[in-house]
């Protein structure tokens, strides 16, 4: 019964979930547990943005070419990109195999662009190189593992590179031709022109608004059905040899270091052990994705011959769905006599003193992980560990008992342990301070999940110059908008970024945005750049600041915080006021037309008449997306919010009319 609610739950995201299991010779599907529907049916036939997931079958194509000896794991990646360039010489180091289990060491995780609205675009492909040039890395590669979905858009260069096809014709005939499923490809294949006979489409039934496409296919855009994402994990079975020899599955599934409080990646796979099943003797490998709207979950047990593939679209998580997929496995594993109880960690044993060691460990750190992002204090009084985050008005102190074995576990206001339980360790390695977060999650009625990661890192000081804070400062006054991406880009849901300093961090600053927090360390008046060296995935998606002055369309010459993935942002306070008497916009391809509501035209509405490669995006005071004509049925009359914005965004030669 618990597995059937489990189910049930998961269902209302609006998921398609399958198992598969062998059968001899042969590889059959199974729909999920649960009571089939007409629609559980149909959500199983359509086709889900399977997000990371994708990244397996860029590994697994790079793999092929590996039983083929046209590529070498541990070969230079300049040996078969010749145009791939860093301006850290330390890239010359970076291998095929550290792109493949998040070692290489790259800052970056995507780039502009690589969400769009019903549109295919190849730029994030054909810019891979030009973005990459101007980088540095954040460690030596091979150093440590921390998740980077640029690697995956070189391994796809490299599978072009070799076999002189695209990755797409690629995936079509060397994947998916071979295991018999029809309904798997990117956007180029399925999205760019005509379905023709495909008798399944893209699933939107959850979504408000029309679905983003995924442009970085080796990491991110590859298509899929359930069933085919479940046909395609049964590759990875023991003794099946149709796609991949067993020597390479073998490289593919042994982890990147044998060490547990390090992140159990693969060569392609998130994690290739997992404690409930490690403690049943049973091998089970996954990988997760996220997109917006699109999540999804891959397990695969090699020896017992089991797939379970999880797609959802609409608010859900690969969290959700990652636990949806092992209750699938689980019943699939029961079916074989073989039964996994759910985790449940050792009670951690609370002291009530706190040794006066522990007061070395007080002081800033950078903090990145589910329960806290950004900088945070933390100091120790005589029984306890407390824990403030900085930079932002509301934020409540944490509390942290000490236990017997040197951890610092969160309790309530009553002095328990939370239901999620979180232990911090500290550990100093090379000079530096680190946290170790342990985290015990409960999801009521879904199950639970234990993990081990490092998430901090005490910050060094940084004094500057009066002036180089005081300019920082007054950037921290400013909201800044995204102008530079293309019409289509789903970063106009969220264009809106902040600078924040304080007094309590002096020398640095914090970037906020809708997708969350990154800690800059001040160089001068016009540049910042990343810092921490967290030895796994809380280190991710790093880029440098800088500030310029740029002279816009509409004749202002105003500041705009450049980032190192390619993001333009102008000040909001140098843009135009939107009034009444403009009756025209004209456009311009990389740069958005932005307005500030006035006055004499706030609560009001207009109609606009635009041409068909642009969009209008609306937001009112509090940077909240009001209206969009990607929205499904966006009616042509717009109200208009007062104090808030609006962006028309298209291409050079296009013009919005206003009525």
């Amino acid at each position: 019964m618990m597995k059937k609610k489990m189910i049930a739950v998961i269902s209302a995201l609006c998921m398609a979930g399958t198992v598969y299991v062998s059968a001899g010779n042969a590889v059959h599907a199974e729909p999920a547990q649960s009571e089939l529907t007409d629609e559980t049916t149909a959500l199983q036939e359509r086709i889900y943005c399977i997000a990371s997931v994708s990244k397996m079958y860029s590994s697994l194509a790079v793999m092929q070419l590996v039983d083929e000896g046209k590529v070498e794991l541990d070969a230079p990646v300049i040996k078969y990109l010749p145009d791939f360039r860093m301006d850290d010489e330390r890239y010359k180091d970076i291998t095929v195999r550290m792109l493949m289990n998040h070692t290489s060491g790259m800052p970056l995780g995507l780039s502009i662009n690589h969400y769009l609205y019903e549109d295919v675009d190849s730029f994030t492909h054909d810019n891979a190189f030009d973005i990459v040039s101007g980088l540095r890395l954040k460690a030596d590669p091979g150093e440590y593992a921390c998740y980077n979905n640029m690697g995956f858009s070189l391994m796809e260069h490299i599978v072009e590179n070799v076999t002189d096809m695209s990755f797409t014709d690629y995936v079509r005939n060397n994947i998916a031709s071979k295991i018999g499923v029809d309904h798997t490809g990117t956007a180029w294949s399925l999205y760019s022109g005509d379905l023709g006979d495909t008798q399944v489409s893209l699933y939107r039934g959850c979504l408000p608004i029309e679905y983003p496409y995924e442009m970085a296919a080796g990491s991110g855009g590859i298509y899929a059905t359930a069933s085919d994402v479940a046909n395609f994990g049964s590759a990875f079975f023991t003794g099946n040899d149709i796609l991949l020899s067993d020597n390479a599955k073998t490289q593919m599934s042994a982890r990147w270091k044998d060490d547990e409080k390090y992140e159990s990646y693969g060569l392609g796979w998130d994690f290739v052990e997992q404690v409930r099943y490690e403690k049943e003797n049973i091998k089970v490998m996954g990988k997760g994705g996220d997109l917006p709207y699109m999540n999804s979950c891959l397990l695969v047990a090699p020896d017992e011959q089991i797939s379970t593939a999880v797609l959802t679209a609409g608010n859900g998580s690969s969290q959700y769905a990652g636990l949806m997929a092992s209750a699938l496995m689980d019943v699939a594993l029961e079916e074989r006599g073989k039964t996994v109880s759910d985790l449940t960690p050792t009670e951690p044993k609370i002291t009530d003193i706190v040794p006066d060691y522990y007061k070395k460990y007080e002081g800033l750190y950078y903090i990145s992980y589910i329960y806290s992002t950004g900088i945070c204090r933390i100091t120790f009084d005589g029984t306890a560990m407390y824990k403030e985050n900085l930079g932002t008005d509301n934020a409540l102190l944490e509390r942290y008992k000490i236990t017997e074995d040197g951890g610092f576990v969160r309790v309530n206001d009553s002095g328990k342990m939370t239901a999620d339980r979180e232990i911090l360790y500290f550990e100093e390695k090379d000079g530096k301070i680190f946290i170790r977060t342990e985290l015990f999650a409960v999801y009521p009625g879904l199950g639970n999940t234990l993990d081990s990661m490092y998430t901090g890192e005490k910050m060094e000081e940084n004094p500057v110059s009066p002036s180089v804070q005081q300019r920082w400062d007054e950037l921290s006054q400013e909201v800044f908008v995204t102008y530079n991406e293309k019409w289509t880009s789903q970063q106009y849901e969220s264009p809106f970024y902040r600078i924040v300093t304080d007094e309590e961090f002096p020398g640095y600053i914090m970037v906020k945005n809708s997708a969350g927090v990154r800690a800059e360390k001040l160089t001068d008046e016009d540049h910042a750049g990343f810092f921490t060296s967290i030895p796994s995935s809380a280190n991710r998606d790093l880029y440098d600041v800088e500030i310029t002055q740029q002279t816009y369309a509409d004749g202002t010459s105003a500041v705009s915080l450049d980032l190192s993935d390619g993001t333009r942002c102008r000040s909001a306070d140098s843009l135009p006021v939107f009034t009444a008497d403009i009756a025209e916009i004209s456009l311009r391809s990389g740069e958005a037309a932005w307005y500030r509501i006035g006055e004499d035209m706030s609560g009001k509405s207009i109609a606009v008449e635009r041409p068909d490669n642009s969009a209008v995006f609306v937001y009112n005071k509090f940077r909240e997306l009001l209206y969009s004509t990607h929205i499904k049925d966006a009616g042509n009359t717009i109200d208009l919010p007062p104090d808030g914005y609006i962006a028309f965004i298209g291409e050079t030669g296009g013009k919005v009319k206003i009525y």
